[in-house]
């Protein structure tokens, strides 16, 4: 966890003016009523600030009391305000906190709290897993760790892809040991492999998976240890949670992944769609809700599973009791009437439905079949919500539309933010469709820059692999667009996301369709205000304005200025968060 920090120093003392001061808490607008009113707490003067706001994207020095922004102006006004303390930017940058639209706290902190043996290199505060590039490597570190693994419960590992790794099933984990428990967890985190110790462990038969439906049965294969999407998910998490998840682990696994994300300038993420139950959120609570964690944690419930255990009929008011668990105000709480559904299956996995299918003829997964998917977003859209769907194929985003067009019809919503979450295949006419619908992106450009190349080889081919992620288009429309990392499926800091959508380069040194890049302000626009925006946050945070919560992101250099190939590079100094500041340190 990262250690409460004094806050910062500074040099220089600002000019006080004796006045008359009321004791009225009425918002500050202009110098000359601060100083007849209230001194600030803060003062933040020099350097660059960059506001995002269209009508002041800059200024020169803005003023903070009780964890809020109160004045926005130029240096020369500053003498007409008394301040407890004042803090000069120098050279630095000040832009609002950064914010990640979209991550999965239990995930970030599991995967990356076990061995990480994943086609890239993984670089923790504490440690750098290096890369297996090849299924050589791939065993090597495996049966390395697991050597190493003088525990006797269960070896966990997380990172194994097959396009990347080649095959493994239940089999080959068991010519690797017979007597330890292992479990290996996919890159995409919707796939399990399981030797035959963890499956007899664990108490997995057929029967059980039969007996637990058909939507779960048929995303199994036992006899290759291998569970997927809703086998995955539903029936197997639970029964290895109690070990995988168990409270040491977490809790050091939720620390390192605050570390990470204060290292990445975030001041506030959003899980979709977790695993919510009451001892998930007291650790939460534990450890993001801690004086000394600067950021806030939003949470969206799931549809999904609740409508396997309750029915349509039941799972409006599942949603409501699961979001009720949390207080309405904290540091961790719930959104309002926002709820989290599924379309297709997995793009890491190359289990999202294809309109053209894939070419080695595998087929893709549905994680809510469209029929279902249609009635269950009927229950949420009568009732007002605001709907965040998982879709990464082409095909289960046609569905996804066709869903939102008939919601349209029957029951028109003017500002719905209905947000596409991933977007990872999609065509210009859906494009054209999102935006005349009313719909918004969140995207994950890791996808080109991770996988572009290797499914260009495997799956997809060079045209689809290489137009992913095509952001340009929904620029172009002026369609709102928010990034995500979806940590652990990409790093966790916003400016590497930012960076993957301006340049589209993969780890191999290509650069993959340029066309559909965006702007260096769009990106810049995407973490941050857009991804409130995404929230319906947009009044509270997102943006330098007065009103707004003091949730701040300093770095070491503009943005705007520094070569676009350069922006994932950029180093993040601190973070203001509702006033208090946090140095980054490492």
């Amino acid at each position: 966890m990262i250690p409460l920090i004094k806050r910062l120093s500074y040099s220089f003392l600002l000019c006080l003016l004796v006045s008359a001061c009321s004791t009225t808490k009425e918002v500050a607008k202009t110098p000359a009523q601060i100083i007849q009113k209230e001194a600030v707490d803060l003062l933040l003067i020099g350097g660059t600030i960059l506001t995002m706001e269209e009508a002041q994207p800059n200024a020169e020095a803005i003023a903070i009391r009780d964890g809020k922004i109160v004045w926005i102006g130029l240096e020369k006004d500053i003498q007409q305000l008394e301040a407890t303390q004042v803090v000069y930017l120098k050279d630095q940058t000040l832009m609002p906190g950064l914010i990640q639209q979209h991550l999965h706290p239990t995930l970030g902190a599991l995967t990356l709290s076990i061995p990480v043996i994943a086609p890239e290199a993984w670089e923790l505060p504490t440690k750098t897993w290096p890369a297996a590039k090849n299924g050589a490597e791939y065993i090597q570190y495996l049966k390395k760790a697991i050597e190493e693994h003088t525990s006797e419960t269960t070896f966990f590992s997380w990172g194994f892809h097959q396009y990347f790794h080649g095959d493994l099933d239940r089999s080959m984990l068991d010519e690797i040991s017979s007597t330890i428990p292992i479990v290996i967890w996919h890159r995409s985190c919707h796939e399990f492999y399981m030797n035959t110790a963890a499956i007899e462990k664990y108490g997995v038969h057929q029967e059980k998976i039969n007996a637990s439906g058909q939507a779960i049965a048929e995303q199994v294969n036992l006899e290759k240890g291998h569970f997927y999407e809703n086998g995955a998910f539903i029936y197997l998490l639970p029964l290895i949670m109690p070990d995988l998840a168990n409270p040491q682990r977490f809790i050091a696994g939720l620390q390192q992944m605050v570390t990470l994300l204060h290292h990445g300038g975030v001041t506030a993420f959003n899980e979709p769609g977790g695993v919510f139950t009451p001892d998930i959120l007291q650790l939460y609570q534990l450890v993001l809700g801690a004086e000394d964690t600067p950021m806030s944690t939003y949470l969206i419930p799931e549809a999904r599973s609740l409508m396997i255990q309750h029915g349509i009929d039941g799972v409006l008011a599942a949603s409501q009791a699961v979001a009720k668990l949390l207080p309405t105000t904290g540091k961790v709480r719930f959104f309002d009437k926002h709820i989290k559904l599924f379309s297709d299956g997995a793009i890491i996995s190359q289990l999202m439905q294809m309109k053209d299918g894939y070419l080695d003829g595998h087929h893709g997964e549905w994680m809510q079949k469209p029929e279902e998917l249609a009635k269950v977003m009927k229950v949420y859209w009568d009732q007002g919500y605001q709907i965040h769907v998982h879709v990464n194929g082409d095909l289960g985003l046609e569905k996804l539309l066709d869903t939102v067009e008939d919601r349209m019809k029957e029951n028109p919503r003017k500002d719905h933010r209905t947000t596409i979450v991933h977007f990872a295949n999609s065509t210009d006419e859906q494009v054209q469709r999102i935006a005349d619908l009313g719909c918004i992106v969140s995207a994950n450009p890791y996808y080109v820059t991770a996988f572009s190349k290797k499914f260009s080889q495997i799956g997809l081919g060079h045209d689809r692999a290489e137009a992913m992620v095509r952001l340009g288009p929904v620029e172009k429309l002026g369609v709102s667009i928010s990034l995500h990392s979806d940590l652990p499926m990409a790093p966790a800091a916003p400016l590497y996301l930012a960076w993957a959508a301006v340049t589209r380069k993969t780890h191999e040194g290509e650069t993959m369709r340029p066309d559909l890049a965006i702007s260096v302000h769009t990106a810049l626009k995407a973490i941050t205000i857009e991804a409130a925006y995404s929230w319906g946050m947009e009044k509270e945070i997102g943006s330098i304005a007065i009103g707004k919560t003091a949730n701040l992101t300093i770095l070491k250099e503009n943005p705007y200025e520094a070569d676009k190939n350069r922006l994932k590079d950029i180093e993040v100094v601190g973070t203001y968060f509702e006033g208090k500041y946090f140095p980054v340190t490492k």
